[in-house]
């Protein structure tokens, strides 16, 4: 009489891998666009004021932009160079002061997401979590098509 075993075990293997990977830790990770051990505020410079952007959830925003973003945010010299980053504060009160979220754009190298212009997109929570990543249609899509027209995919005026 034969053993049924092997095939026992290979079914055994079979569950536990597909077990591992259901319980794999989801968590959202830290944006890696932003530094970990500071604030940004003391790296990225201020760009925009507070304002309503109903495009976002009607979410009050203040924008923020780094060292190679900045100048060329403010100038309106587009398109901004690769490792341009602009970072949305989003507030749920129109003195900006009750952070809810964010919302990134980061410029990357040339064939990155050439049809969008090569901007990775990330929608953080209010701890500066990933949600959201990557090439988000609809972040491209609407900066693509806001009218006035947005510039380098950047709706900054």
């Amino acid at each position: 009489m034969r053993s049924n075993c092997p095939k026992r075990r290979g079914w055994i293997a079979g569950a536990l891998v597909f077990a591992a990977g259901c319980f794999q830790d989801s968590t959202p990770q830290h944006s890696a666009f932003l530094p970990t051990n500071t604030s940004y505020h003391s790296t990225f410079q201020q760009v925009r004021n507070c304002r309503l952007v109903t495009a976002h959830d009607n979410h009050y925003e203040v924008v923020f932009a780094n060292d190679v973003a900045s100048d060329p945010y403010i100038t309106a010299s587009y398109p901004l160079p690769v490792g341009s980053v602009v970072v949305a504060e989003e507030h749920g009160d129109p003195s900006c002061n009750s952070l809810v979220g964010y919302k990134l754009m980061a410029k990357e190298e040339p064939g990155y997401d050439s049809t969008n212009d090569d901007w990775h997109w990330q929608q953080l929570d209010d701890n500066q979590r990933v949600l959201k990543d990557g090439r988000l249609t609809a972040c491209s899509t609407c900066h693509a098509t806001t009218t006035p027209p947005c510039n380098d995919y950047l709706c900054a005026r």
